[in-house]
This record gives C-alpha cells, structure tokens and sequence, in this order.
C-alpha cells in the first residue's frame, strides 16, 4: 500500500485543478478528502474522473502533516494506492426517505462496486450529514452485524448553519451519506476514545423524542443540567443556543465491556424555554447519563495521545509501522481551543515521526468500541491507520 496526503489551495483555479488531476491521485484505490465548504464545493466541480472519492467539509477547514487551515479554504487529499484489495464506494442522499432502509442498500452497493458481495469488509468508512447518525448506524449492521468496525465523522460547516457538503466523486450533497467498503490485505488499526473524564453525578432519562430530552429523574431536563452546572461553580445557562458553554461539560453513556467501559458522549446544543435539552446524539428513555468533564489542556493534548496509541497498538499487533494516519477530531472541541491548532499540529507531527496524516474537525464521530459495536458520539476523537 502507498498512502500519499497532498494540501491543495483555491487560490489559483487553474492550478487548483491540476493538482487534483497529478497520478497520485487519479491512479488510487480511494481519496478521503476534506477542506472547508468551499474547498469541497470546488473539489466537485474539478474532478472528471470516477476515481473513488469520500470527501466532506470540516469545520474551518481541515489539517495534515502538511499545515493545518487558519483561514485560507484548501483541500487536504489523502491517497490510498495498491491497497493489494478492493474499495467500493456508494452514496445516497438520505433526505429522499428512511435512513436506515437507504443506509443499508448503501452499504450493499458498495460491496458490489468491491466485487465482493457476501464478503465482510475489512472496515466500513463513511460521512454523512449531521441528525441522522443512529439510523445510518443501525442500517448498516442490519446488513453487516456488529462484526465490521465502522469508523468516519458528520460532516461540518463554520458557523454550524447546516451548510455542510458531502462527495463521492459524482455527486455533491448537503444531505448526504457516503459509504467506503474496505477490502484490505495489509493491515488496519483504529482507535475510537472521548477524553473525558465522569463525574458522580448521574441521571435516569425519563421523557424523551429522538434528540430531545424532556425529563431527566421525572424533573424538566434543562433544571436538572443548569443545577449540575451549579455545583460545578458554571452559572445557569439561558434558553438557546448552549453548544459552547456545555463543551466541557456534555452527558455521557458509559459502552462497551462492562469491565472497563467507555464513555460515549453527548453534546447538548439548546436549552429551549420549556426546560427541554436538545443534544446532538439520540439517547433512549431508561438511558443513565452521566455529567462528564473535560479541561482545555485534555483537549489539546488528545489528538496525539490517540495518535500514540494506535501506532503502538498496530506495531505490536502486525509487527510494522503503518503507511499513513487519519484523525477524526471533534469539530465542537476544536472550537474550544482553535487557538492552540498550531500546538495540536506539532504534537501529531512529533508522534507520527514522519507519517503522513490526516484530521478532519466534524460534527459528530463514529467508531468501534471493545465489544465491537459502532457507535455515533459527539466530542470524540478517533484514529485509524492502514497498511
């Protein structure tokens, strides 16, 4: 396998082009691409080929080994060539009926875009528009079980105004689902981790509608989150938009082994005037919920701890080091420290030792946990490295 990342800027048009046509790219298996929406609308207008591509925007742009985005819109293209396998990929546009029916016919055409049909993937990588997550999730194992890891990120705009793009090499969407199946005879290695930590303070979800939780112990949601805010010295929040002021302090699940599990977290995002809380997660009545806690410096810190565990993880599993690293980094903890970006860059560059790498900042993540579920969380953070 040969893994390239190259960083293209919109500035010049013509060259813009070009660099999207050099061998690299045009002669891989797959390109996972990402850049601001405008970046991702340009990079659909340019490419004429059928290459296979799963590409989305990312909040204020996107990050490699090669510069991290602070302003400027460019397109940070990772190639994967000679996976010695097969990639299919597919896509839908899942505002044109049931998510979880249109997810699991997905997932189909791409094994057969793989020419392996009946086979299980080696891991399952998609992007797909923010709301509907579970039912993508829940379409897919339909059709695989619980057995392929299923990794990726909800693509994301710069003001979280749902302007966000989705690609597959044809077709642009706002509403989309992009599914990879991976057929890889080298190895891969992912990692899916929050980097928070749980306090003791816990509730019983007890009225709830998708994303929107009534009650919490039978008291209304929102007066139950603003008094643990309290005793955790926050002021109360007034009813709106809440999605900065609760990044530190989201609701957690805790999956996975029951021995050792692991907080999957929920970011809420509205205090509506009757109390309700609006997360960016879907959580079922019955649902414990745990007050989780993050520190700015955890954050800034997680993107090479994940990085240092899946590189040591897949040199102790496969006795190799890897070919190429892609980080999926919460969009909302971004935002948190997006004026520590160039120190988050020269941690992941001083880990990865030469690696070419990738990070996309999303609005909302997709992994695997121990029990070999895949999830959909929010403020999470995950690695995966191939070959």
């Amino acid at each position: 396998m040969q893994i390239n990342v190259r960083r293209i800027g919109l500035i010049d048009t013509e060259q813009f082009a070009d660099e999207l046509h050099n061998n690299d790219v045009n002669s891989a298996d797959l390109n996972i691409a990402f850049g601001d929406v405008n970046a991702i609308t340009a990079l659909s207008d340019a490419v004429s080929d059928k290459t296979n591509w799963i590409a989305s925007s990312s909040c204020l742009g996107a990050m490699s080994h090669l510069g991290t985005d602070l302003g400027d819109s460019f397109v940070h293209v990772m190639s994967l060539q000679n996976t010695q396998g097969a990639i299919g990929v597919a896509s839908c546009d899942i505002s044109n009926g049931n998510a979880t029916e249109l997810a699991g016919a997905t997932i189909v055409t791409a094994m057969q875009r793989a020419n392996r049909l009946g086979e299980m993937p080696s891991l399952v990588w998609i992007i797909q528009a923010p709301g509907q997550e579970e039912a993508v999730l829940d379409g897919v194992q339909t059709v695989l079980g619980n057995s392929v890891p299923i990794f990726g990120g909800s693509s994301a705009d710069n003001a979280i105004e749902g302007k966000w793009v989705q690609f597959d090499g044809e077709h642009l969407y706002s509403n989309g689902l992009v599914i990879a199946a991976m057929y890889t005879e080298e190895p891969v290695s992912c990692y899916f981790s929050s980097g928070y930590t749980s306090t003791q303070t816990q509730a019983e979800v007890t009225a709830v509608e998708g994303r929107v939780i009534y009650t919490l112990d039978n008291k209304p949601a929102g007066e139950v989150y603003n008094h643990w805010l309290q005793e955790y010295g926050h002021p109360p929040l007034k009813p709106g938009s809440i999605l900065s002021d609760s990044t530190y302090f989201p609701l957690g699940r805790h999956k996975g082994c029951k021995s050792d599990p692991i907080p999957l977290l929920s970011h809420p995002s509205k205090l509506n005037d009757d109390n309700s809380l609006e997360l960016f997660a879907t959580v079922k009545q019955g649902d414990i919920l745990t007050l989780m806690q993050g520190e700015q410096h955890n954050l800034i810190s997680r993107a090479a701890e994940v990085t240092e565990v899946v590189l040591r993880t897949h040199e102790l599993n496969y006795e190799t080091r890897p070919k190429g690293l892609l980080l999926v980094f919460c969009g909302g903890c971004m935002l948190a420290v997006k004026d520590q970006l160039e120190t988050i860059h020269a941690s992941i560059l001083k880990k990865a030792q030469g690696l070419p790498f990738l990070v996309a900042f999303t609005f909302g993540e997709q992994g695997c946990f121990p029990d070999g579920k895949s999830r959909h969380g929010n403020l999470m953070i995950s690695a995966t490295v191939f070959g």
